[in-house]
């Protein structure tokens, strides 16, 4: 019956941690956190003397120990005296609580997942397989918004009777000899890169919405491997239900269907984040130049969707219009037609680009007949005008893209380029997506580990700031960020001591938490 206690004991403290404490001559205390190999949980040390307070943290990602700067506090209450100054307030309780709790869970040093999601990909370039997989695309309800039914399903037949030839021909002309689908092997060299970064406490994986490896596997794979929180990362910089929001809900209906339903926390749209346009800032001005000097124009594509669809993420009644391509409002603030102006807004400005030199388009509309209003310019009609004003070089980013696709690949690099010099220009220059570049690496680590578990980003702290002393962070006790560290543990380090602990120190181990 040892287990279920444990357990019990668990969930009914959880803010409980193993702790060893460890009194210093000079009254400076500060404790070692391991993880409770004899008898489950123990008791929390008691707050009952002065410079007596201790905070443990993440024993369980490689810092053996920590030193908190609850040292320093209790040394300038001693300075100015009094026997209120030795007094504990209950913030600072509250907090060093908190910190047990994390180092509670950082020390069983459980995985976290990591899964990339996007649309999908054909699994090769024959018809059958270009059919099954644009079927399964088109036939998603927040991708084609048709009622009723049978009108959609009519019009799907339509489609899956003309386009797979037209898309297999497409796909043939990017694909890769040896590696096959771009969006395949991009997305699987930058899972093999991220997962190098962000090292052994995260599994990183993918997913596709309408191919293999579906998101239903990803996610029960994670399940039978013991991974119980998942980050989920759609790979598209601003928020469409067709994207983001259809991959989303693939997740939570999984997981909801599951018996043990797995913990999710979602990176959110980063459009407007600083490791994105970081990253696709360095990208495009590989092509354009300083201030955009090597071109005569850039020009910003990004996918294109229905107005309607647009109109739909507005809150207070208000619809998608000129104004969503002026700012980012409360009430348009999930306008794809917004955010993508944003984006190009801010990439124009960390180019150094002016007005003038830059514009935005819309691309891969998808209508019969022209009845379903899309959102503009359109990128193909923007190409011909902007030659034909005299733009001879020209540079084309896709923005909305993290990945080299067909749409990037074929629609804007080859088609694109066709149309561009059949109106008069010269040369069209497009930007390859961010793919697995080293800035895009480095920034989605980033965006990945601000949505970590709480007990898994105060590890990481604790992990980086055991092996370098110096490295600045935030103090667990007055929330403020710096090196607080203390220099009494350099004088142990200095002493020639593997850990904080010297010969003097004595040592008091609590014993285990007694469960009726």
């Amino acid at each position: 019956m040892e287990a279920p206690r444990a357990v019990g004991a668990l969930q009914a403290q959880p803010a409980l941690a193993p702790m060893v404490r460890q009194l210093a001559p000079s009254g400076s205390t500060h404790v070692s956190s391991s993880l409770a190999s004899k008898g489950g949980p123990r008791r929390p040390p008691q707050l009952s003397g002065p410079g007596c307070t201790s905070t443990p943290l993440a024993s369980g990602l490689g810092a053996a120990s920590l030193t908190a700067c609850v040292a320093g506090h209790s040394s300038r209450r001693r300075r100015r005296g009094g026997v209120g100054s030795m007094v504990h307030s209950s913030d600072v309780s509250a907090q060093l609580e908190a910190s047990a709790a994390a180092s509670q869970f950082a020390a069983v040093s459980e995985k976290v997942g990591v899964l990339l999601m996007n649309i999908g990909t054909p699994a090769s370039t024959e018809v059958h397989d270009v059919r099954d997989y644009l079927a399964r695309f088109l036939g998603d309800d927040r991708v084609i918004e048709l009622q009723p039914p049978f009108l959609k399903f009519i019009i799907l037949q339509i489609l899956l009777g003309v386009r797979p030839q037209k898309s297999a021909e497409a796909y043939k002309a990017i694909w890769d000899e040896s590696r096959g689908s771009p969006l395949q092997f991009h997305t699987e060299d930058l899972v093999t890169d991220l997962q190098q970064k962000l090292g052994d406490q995260f599994v990183v994986r993918h997913c596709f919405q309408y191919s293999a490896p579906f998101t239903t596997n990803i996610i029960r794979e994670f399940t039978k491997d013991g991974i119980d929180n998942v980050i989920l990362v759609p790979m598209f910089p601003q928020y469409a239900s067709s994207t983001v929001g259809t991959c989303l809900q693939e997740a939570y209906e999984v997981g909801a269907k599951m018996y043990c339903t797995p913990c999710f926390s979602v990176v959110p749209p980063f459009y407007n984040t600083p490791q994105f346009l970081h990253a696709q800032t360095e990208e495009i001005a590989k092509v354009v130049g300083p201030h955009g000097c090597n071109v005569d124009h850039t020009l910003f594509s990004f996918h294109g969707l229905p107005t309607e669809q647009c109109s739909k993420s507005h809150s207070r009644g208000t619809k998608c219009g000129p104004g969503c391509a002026e700012k980012i409002t409360a009430t348009n603030k999930n306008c794809y037609h917004g955010q993508c102006h944003e984006t190009a807004r801010r990439l124009a400005a960390g180019l150094g680009l002016k007005e003038g030199q830059w514009s935005v388009a819309f691309q891969s509309r998808l209508t019969l007949r022209n009845t379903v209003e899309w959102i503009g310019p359109y990128t193909d009609k923007a190409l011909a005008e902007l030659a034909k004003s005299g733009v001879r070089r020209l540079a084309l980013a896709a923005p909305s893209f993290t990945i080299d696709c067909l749409e990037t690949l074929e629609e804007l690099s080859i088609t694109g380029e066709e149309q561009f010099k059949e109106a008069g220009g010269e040369e069209l220059m497009v930007v390859p997506c961010i793919n697995a570049s080293e800035h895009w690496v480095t920034g989605l680590s980033q965006l990945v580990k601000l949505q970590a578990p709480a007990w898994q980003t105060t590890a990481d702290a604790a992990a980086t700031a055991a092996a370098d002393p110096k490295t600045p962070g935030h103090c667990p006790v007055s929330g403020r960020f710096g090196i607080w560290r203390q220099s009494h543990e350099h004088k142990h380090n200095e002493a020639g001591d593997s850990t904080p602990t010297s010969k003097t120190a004595k040592t008091i181990e609590l014993e285990p938490l007694a469960v009726p």
